[in-house]
């Protein structure tokens, strides 16, 4: 049961590639595309941690939460309904939730995307990418562009001029991610924090008993 809920927050990570730094600090809410609508529900972003919300398929799980911390180079999945938290292994953080929904330079972001998949060796399906041009998502000011994989499957993905961070994604295939009710202003400590009470969680232990 553990498995599936930790295995569902890698796979909703990984398919946004999460944010390790953000200069500005808020909070959004984050919108699966996807009919079934589950998965990522809520992001908190501070300078250098972000929380994300996550909306589990099993219920009796309930909801749990991934934090990640870049000045310690870790994150932590927070299990509310068990009230126990686990250390995330450094190798399912990275690369690939490193340097692509943080955008550095909003109108030449291909490059490090590009650079990023090279270090990770997920380059093998890069086919290209390019830049549309401005376009307004939900009221804010975004730039565009348009990646094509070597199958020739297009996805499309919008910055933000000001946050410098993905605030949606498309995909041909079906799917994508969009951030929405974006509210700029500092985040309280506390959702970056282990909450007091919580026990760890032991994944090795847990592996050794089946």
């Amino acid at each position: 049961m553990f498995q599936r809920v930790i295995r569902g927050s890698y796979l909703m990570l990984l398919l946004i590639t999460a944010p390790l730094t953000i200069a500005q600090e808020f909070s959004a809410d984050v919108v699966n595309l996807k009919s079934d609508n589950a998965g990522l529900k809520k992001l908190y972003a501070t300078k250098d941690k972000v929380r994300f919300e996550v909306e589990n398929g099993d219920a009796r799980m309930g909801p749990s939460a991934v934090i990640l911390d870049e000045t310690q180079n870790k994150y932590v999945v927070i299990m509310s309904a068990r009230r126990m938290y686990m250390d995330a292994p450094s190798m399912m953080a990275r690369p690939l939730i490193d340097k692509y929904w943080r955008v550095e330079d909003v109108n030449d972001a291909c490059p490090a995307w590009k650079k990023m998949a090279d270090q990770s060796n997920h380059a093998e399906n890069w086919g290209s990418c390019t830049k549309i041009g401005s376009d307004t998502v939900n009221g804010r000011s975004t730039v565009k562009y348009e990646g094509v994989s070597k199958k020739g499957d297009k996805a499309h993905i919008w910055v933000d001029t000001k946050l410098h961070c993905v605030i949606k994604t498309d995909q041909a295939t079906g799917g994508g991610i969009e951030l929405r009710n974006i509210q700029e202003g500092p985040q309280p400590a506390s959702l970056f924090e282990i909450p007091s009470g919580y026990t760890k969680f032991d994944m090795g232990a847990m592996m050794q008993r089946q």
